[in-house]
């Protein structure tokens, strides 16, 4: 049973009238399991693929609609493509990885998290992305958990727009890469006007993968006048006080720019193709 075989499996989900629904995944996701290891999961990936499949496996039972099983059946399929054109990369990688960081990835809580950003994702182009993540994410071992279930989370929260804005501001110091993509261009491409651009960017900033340069300034007014304060306070009960010179603030703009955090860039790099990924 080939990778063809293995989609056309998947693909019978979207097919199948809401009654049957928990036969037909009965009898098929074994199959389905068996199909991905025919299609050339070997090694460490096939410990991943089944247990990608296994997780899924109990939603998949109870689904009842079906344009969530087409959804699903759609966004398996895009994983298994990626699983499988990068599979050298994904063993190599898992085989490097302790046992019990290795673990997290093919059967604990990184892949359920990266499955939760998957199964029930709206868009083809985020699946791709959100799987190179987690390709990606397999070679740095350092990374720990709370940057790894994180990274996931907000990437469910991110839709295919909040993406292109963020790269609009992407800079990588080291290679001096920067985004192929322009504000006018992003703007009319997406039908969308300034106060949508800025919505955006104000969600980014609360995510903290862009930085405003106007609370920037806030942070440090606010700074300068604490800092005043107590020493004026110090001067308070002195024979010879000394009035202190009032803090130089500086000024808040009334248009606010923003500039991508070592946060965002990293999340920009993680979701790039495999091969193409640079140190993030």
């Amino acid at each position: 049973m080939d990778s063809k075989k293995a989609k056309g499996i998947a693909a019978d989900f979207a097919t199948t009238g809401a009654e049957a629904v928990v036969e037909t995944a009965a009898d098929n996701l074994p199959l389905l399991a068996s199909a991905i290891h025919d299609a050339g999961f070997q090694g460490a990936a096939s410990i991943l693929a089944d247990g990608v499949v296994g997780a899924v496996a109990p939603g998949a039972l109870g689904l009842v609609f079906g344009y969530r099983m087409r959804r699903t059946e759609r966004n398996l399929i895009i994983l298994i493509d990626k699983l499988s054109s990068n599979i050298e990369i994904v063993n190599e990688r898992l085989d490097s990885l302790e046992a019990a960081v290795r673990d997290k990835y093919t059967n604990g809580s990184y892949r359920d998290a990266f499955l939760d950003s998957v199964v029930d994702e709206n868009e083809p182009e985020k699946v791709s992305r959100n799987v190179n993540a987690f390709i990606n994410c397999m070679a740095y071992g350092s990374a720990g958990d709370s940057f790894v279930l994180t990274l996931f989370d907000d990437l469910s929260r991110l839709n295919r727009l909040d993406i292109r804005v963020l790269q609009l501001h992407y800079y990588n110091p080291i290679t001096g890469h920067m985004a192929d993509d322009s504000f006018d261009r992003l703007i009319q491409e997406e039908g969308i006007d300034y106060s949508e651009y800025r919505t955006i960017r104000e969600k980014l900033c609360r995510l903290g993968l862009l930085e405003s340069k106007n609370e920037e300034k806030r942070e440090k007014n606010l700074e300068a006048v604490q800092n005043a304060v107590s020493e004026l306070l110090s001067q308070l009960g002195k024979r010879n006080p000394k009035i202190p010179k009032p803090p130089k603030l500086q000024r808040i703009s009334t248009s606010d720019s923003y500039s991508i955090t070592s946060l965002g860039r990293r999340y920009l790099e993680l979701i790039r193709p495999v091969q193409e990924t640079v140190s993030a």
